[in-house]
């Protein structure tokens, strides 16, 4: 493992099995040039199904469950697996809001989630489709007479931000601070960068949201959250600024890490670049593959309560991992996992399933597909 940083050797809690212990992180990976999912995976696949990582992720130690069947019923449980506090951001900040409705357990989920599920549903998507095209079509013609670019910051980054903020309402001259704060918000090298840049974003967004709410425009996402009622009454504060945080994080982050993945495996396989190229047709099953194999996202929970889950002993407040790509590269569920195949049979966990499936799904899907 000399690939990786050196195993680190903190204080393992007590009910932790020695045997459970992996001593690294998911970011011990990221530096590995091929595919870091598949060498993830693999050595992950070859230990036991539940591991404890004192380094998970940000961090924190946890629980990695690394087989898809285990995630999905994880999923699904919402008694025993709780969504409160799965992100550090709201930690950080030291309020008394969560991530909205992502943090939210049922039945108060279900609530705010149709507060904002009209935004999301596919005919909404529909009347943004040709705009978001033209938007892209507009970033591509910046670099298409020179033959080439630097995809991440010419395109992946660009347009699905451009996305988030004309759907937000704000304006497009944000663009490059909006970038710059989420570069050291999701891959700052110190808790202190991290920080400085939450600060920066939750000041832009609380001013932002509270004008809406006193200047509300027509038909933008962030002037109908801020305006919004909850079960008749208006929003509060907090919960205006756990849906706003929200989607930040989600409009220019998770589309990005996903473009940047997917184009890099495309430009050493030409044979997959044809076939996109001579059949259109294949590029919704191209990427649902990709989401398969790609996936950027590792969805945190806590347990709710002292629990045995499959011969392993969970205690009350242990944090879980569920990273996507270990789901994803499970060879019980997919043969030959690392292989890209556009003809596979999905049925990946990328985007979640159960009460907290991805309220973005259609918003990201098509963002996909359009680039």
């Amino acid at each position: 493992m000399s690939e990786v940083s050196a195993p680190i050797r903190p204080t393992i809690p007590p009910h932790v099995p020695a045997e459970l212990v992996w001593n690294h992180g998911v970011r011990d990976f990221a530096a590995r040039q091929e595919d870091p999912y598949r060498d993830m995976s693999r050595e992950l696949h070859a230990g036991p199904d539940i591991r404890w990582s004192p380094v998970m992720m940000v961090g924190r130690s946890g629980w990695l469950v690394t087989r898809h069947a285990l995630a999905n019923e994880i999923y699904m449980n919402t008694e025993d697996f709780s969504s409160s506090g799965a992100s550090d951001l709201t930690d950080m900040l030291q309020v008394d809001w969560l991530l909205n409705p992502v943090e939210i357990d049922p039945p108060m989920h279900k609530v705010y989630r149709g507060v904002l599920q009209p935004w999301f549903q596919p005919s909404a998507i529909n009347r943004l489709e040709a705009n978001m095209r033209a938007g892209c079509r507009d970033l591509i013609d910046k670099f298409a007479d020179t033959g080439s670019c630097e995809f991440i910051g010419d395109l992946a980054l660009q347009f699905p931000s451009q996305v988030f903020l004309n759907l937000m309402g704000m304006p497009l001259d944000m663009l490059d601070q909006f970038l710059a704060w989420e570069g050291d918000l999701m891959r700052g090298e110190s808790n202190e960068v991290r920080f400085a840049a939450l600060l920066s974003v939750n000041d832009y967004l609380t001013r932002t949201m509270h004008e809406k709410r006193r200047n509300p425009g027509e038909g933008d996402l962030g002037s109908f959250i801020a305006t919004a009622t909850i079960e008749g009454r208006p929003i509060t504060d907090g919960e205006m600024m756990g849906m706003a945080l929200l989607m930040y994080i989600g409009g220019l982050d998770t589309v990005a890490s996903s473009l940047g993945w997917y184009f890099r495996h495309l430009a050493g396989e030409p044979a997959l670049q044809d076939r996109l190229r001579d059949d259109p047709a294949c590029i919704p099953a191209a990427a649902e593959e990709f989401l398969r194999a790609f996936s950027p996202t590792t969805i945190m929970r806590t347990v709710a309560r002292d629990i045995d889950f499959h011969g392993v002993q969970m205690r009350a407040g242990d944090f879980l991992g569920l990273p996507g790509w270990l789901y994803g590269r499970d060879d019980r569920v997919y043969p030959d996992p690392h292989r890209i195949d556009f003809d596979r049979k999905q049925r990946h966990l990328t985007l979640g399933t159960g009460p907290h499936n991805c309220l973005g799904a259609h918003l990201a899907r098509r963002e996909l597909r359009i680039v």
